[in-house]
Formats: C-alpha cells, sequence, structure tokens
C-alpha cells in the first residue's frame, strides 16, 4: 500500500519536474518511503502511548532513541511490520522497565557498557546505507560520542524515571552496533566505499 502511494508520488514529480534521471527517481521514491513508513510509525506508538498513559515517556524514549540511531546507526528489520514490532518492544519496553528498576547507579553501569561499544563499533553502517567516506565515519562518530556525554549528564539531573529511560535506551541503542547483533540479525555493514 504504501509503495503504491510513493510511487504515485515520485511518478508525479518525474513527470513535473524536468531533469530527473532513473537514479534519482529512485532516490526520491525511497525517501518517501522511508518517510511516510517512519511517520506513520512514530504516530503508532505515540497513540498508543497517549491510551496507555505513558505519552511523556515515551516521547522522551523516541527522542532519544532517533538521536542514537541517526548518529551510531546499528541494525535494522528486514521488513516494515519487523521494523514496527521492534520499535514497539524497545519503546514500551523501554518505557515500562524504567518504572520498576530501581538499581543505584544503573545510569552509570549502562553508561559505562553503552560507551565501550560506541568506542568499539560506532558509527555501524549497512550495505544498504553505508558511509562514504572516513570524515564522515569520523563525524558521526564524535557527535555520538557527544550525544552520549550529554545523555549521561542529562541523567544525573533529571528524576530517576527519565534517567532510567534514558540510559535504558542509549543500551539497547549501543547493542544493535555491535557485531554480534548484525549477525543475529543478518545484517551486513557497509564500510568505507571511497
Amino acid at each position: 500500500m504504501l509503495e503504491v502511494i510513493t510511487k504515485k508520488i515520485t511518478n508525479e514529480i518525474v513527470l513535473n519536474v524536468p531533469g530527473i534521471t532513473e537514479e534519482k527517481a529512485e532516490q526520491i521514491d525511497y525517501g518517501l518511503y522511508m518517510a511516510l513508513a517512519d511517520g506513520l510509525k512514530l504516530l503508532a506508538v505515540l497513540i498508543a502511548a497517549l491510551l496507555l498513559g505513558q505519552l511523556k515517556y515515551a516521547v522522551v524514549a523516541v527522542i532519544v532513541f532517533s538521536l542514537n540511531k541517526s548518529y551510531l546507526g546499528g541494525v535494522h528489520a528486514k521488513t516494515q511490520i519487523g521494523c514496527v514490532i521492534t520499535h514497539f518492544l524497545f519503546i514500551f519496553g523501554t518505557v515500562y522497565l524504567a518504572q520498576i528498576l530501581n538499581i543505584k547507579f544503573l545510569n552509570i553501569v549502562l553508561f559505562a557498557i553503552s560507551g565501550i561499544f560506541v568506542f568499539l563499533y560506532a558509527p555501524a553502517d549497512l550495505v544498504s546505507k553505508p558511509i562514504v567516506t572516513e570524515k564522515r565515519k569520523r563525524e558521526l562518530r564524535i557527535k555520538g560520542s557527544i550525544l552520549l556525554v550529554i545523555c549521561f549528564t542529562v541523567t544525573l539531573i533529571v528524576p530517576n524515571i527519565y534517567s532510567n529511560i534514558i540510559s535504558v535506551i542509549t543500551i539497547i541503542s549501543s547493542v544493535n552496533i555491535t557485531p554480534i547483533v548484525y549477525r543475529l540479525t543478518k545484517n551486513k555493514r557497509g564500510g568505507i566505499i571511497t
């Protein structure tokens, strides 16, 4: 269904904008598909969170997870339905787990582990979305590391529930960049191509 919609939009763009190559049309179609799929996934998560009375916690989890994914990268589900299910599990698993965890210094332990994973494996790309230059890889690693420090600092000053959410979703994000998770999910890293 979503593919049909994005294909129609792409075809309209190709018909009305001169000079669009077939390769550029494929990029436009892919970008539209991802934007719509991610938008619908986000909407579904936020509606579910609202209905469950967990909206403010889910928003924090979504924001931190999205930022981590942007800079650290990591594995992706093979299908859209797999992506939706995994995203729901990550967000709501984090939200509910954060509410029952009462472990002193949890944020320090989880961020220490995350820091090791980020140092060793970030940024983690995919064959379908490779990091194309060493400069870009370095830039993402630096930004991801800065984000990690900022998130850790925030956990020191916010109420425990938010500290737990930020810590748990960050460890999930950082585990998703490890080679073992790539092997388990049958994802392949892209590697520098130029």
